[in-house]
């Protein structure tokens, strides 16, 4: 629910902007590479973890937050290039993607992911491109740091420890929009799973997930 709410306001802050907008792209930055970063927030994905967090000094209602294998924090990198005269652009992207719970006395229980993308989007209009892309995300990552977890006999034990997934082959269907032509806001879904990589036959992840993000170019 806090990446909804996450990605709501940041969709509303920035249309807002849109009354400022230009084409993606001026002459001068066709048939070149543009590098760009990118900040967005993702939601979806099937639950990996429960977790039931407690406030600081033991006081109030204990609350739950869950990491999922779609949702979290997206941090990027890439380069971007229009070719030419067609309405086409390649984007070529680096990720971090991260869903994290923090609880208190240091216990972390997180899922991160290292994804590289490759789209193709076709300008609709100056200001509107749409397109899709595979996404291979690597060095996926399911960690516990001082865990709390709570046995069916009502004992309270403290787990540490890490276990590698191996991802499917994800595909990407994305739209973006120019509020200037060096600041774009994107809206995507991709399709995508894992599965524990020591055992590849066994309980399969999906990940499917909704993501909206900012993207800054430069020339």
């Amino acid at each position: 629910m806090r990446h909804i709410r996450a990605m709501v306001a940041c969709a509303l802050s920035l249309a807002a902007a849109s009354s400022f907008a230009d084409g993606f792209d001026t002459p001068s930055t066709r048939n070149s590479w543009r590098p760009f970063v990118g900040l967005g927030f993702t939601s979806g994905g099937d639950t990996m973890l429960k977790v039931n967090l407690v406030p600081q000094g033991g006081g109030g209602t204990s609350y739950r937050e869950d990491v999922s294998s779609g949702g979290g924090i997206d941090l990027r990198f890439g380069f971007s290039r229009r070719l030419g005269e067609l309405p086409l652009t390649v984007q070529l992207t680096g990720a971090y993607h991260n869903d994290q719970v923090n609880g208190i006395e240091g216990s972390k229980y997180r899922f991160r992911r290292m994804p590289l993308e490759a789209s193709l989007l076709w300008h609709a209009t100056d200001r509107t491109r749409i397109g899709f892309g595979v996404r291979k995300a690597t060095h996926a990552t399911l960690k516990i740091d001082n865990g709390r977890f709570t046995t069916q006999q009502g004992t309270e034990i403290t787990v540490s420890g890490k276990a590698a997934l191996k991802a499917s082959t994800g595909f990407i269907v994305e739209a973006e929009y120019a509020l200037t032509p060096s600041w774009g806001l994107k809206g995507r879904y991709v399709f995508e799973s894992y599965r524990y990589r020591d055992d590849p036959q066994g309980e399969k992840f999906e990940a499917n997930h909704l993501g909206v993000m900012s993207l800054w170019y430069f020339d």
